[in-house]
């Protein structure tokens, strides 16, 4: 008897379970992941096209003193060329009040004002998609961890049975949705700051060049 016990133990097979990869741990997530991927998509397009433009222009050196011996020379022209030849926002703007030398101070001093504002909207844009998206993307996620109770309730109702087995399922969607909308709108709300830190900071650039030229002009009468 005991011998029979022993070799129909040996006979049973023995049930392994193979673990899951991060892939397929992710994908249970369910469609709402569909969108959370996008948003990351676009955040990160965002984050590294602004970062290379801004990067570019925070590196321009200062044009006032390159210019300002031209200006002693009265060599407007080539002091106006060597500003747009830069094609960056400070350039841009210095090259806008040398545009209108000969009228007074002040129609200079409006003529950078307003070249400024729409250097800094150009820099701005597309960076407020990322404020959108890290408000939006862990709605997202709540949406699906939103899904997922629905699951597990509804796995219930059919069953008439709670277990590991059946609410597995809906946990897996519901932590993977909300860890992914979490993890997509701390990226994009990183970046938005980041990227605006940085655009505050050309922009403190042109305001300071754009003063030494005011000072130059002044000084001249």
């Amino acid at each position: 008897m005991m011998s029979f016990i022993l070799l129909q133990t040996i006979q049973e097979p023995v049930v392994t379970h193979q673990a899951e990869n991060m892939f397929q741990i992710i994908m249970k997530g369910g469609w709402i992941l569909i969108p959370i991927f996008f948003l990351s998509l676009v955040s990160f397009w965002v984050i590294f096209e602004r970062w290379t433009i801004l990067k570019r222009a925070s590196k321009t050196p200062n044009l006032v003193s390159v210019i300002n011996p031209m200006l002693k020379e009265g060599k407007l022209d080539l002091a106006i060329n060597t500003c747009e030849s830069t094609n960056q926002p400070v350039g841009k703007v210095l090259a806008a009040g040398l545009h209108t030398m000969g009228f007074t101070i002040r129609d200079i001093q409006d003529a950078m004002e307003a070249e400024a504002h729409q250097q800094i909207d150009s820099l701005s844009r597309g960076v407020n998609y990322l404020g959108i998206i890290a408000t939006i993307a862990p709605m997202f996620g709540f949406l699906g961890t939103i899904f997922g109770v629905i699951k597990i309730f509804y796995n219930i109702s059919l069953t008439d049975n709670i277990s590991i087995g059946i609410i597995s399922g809906g946990l897996y969607q519901k932590m993977v949705s909300s860890a992914s909308g979490l993890l997509v709108g701390i990226i994009a709300f990183a970046g938005y700051h980041l990227l605006n830190s940085k655009i505050d900071r050309i922009t403190s650039m042109m305001e300071k060049q754009a003063n030494d030229l005011m000072g130059i002009l002044r000084s001249r009468g």
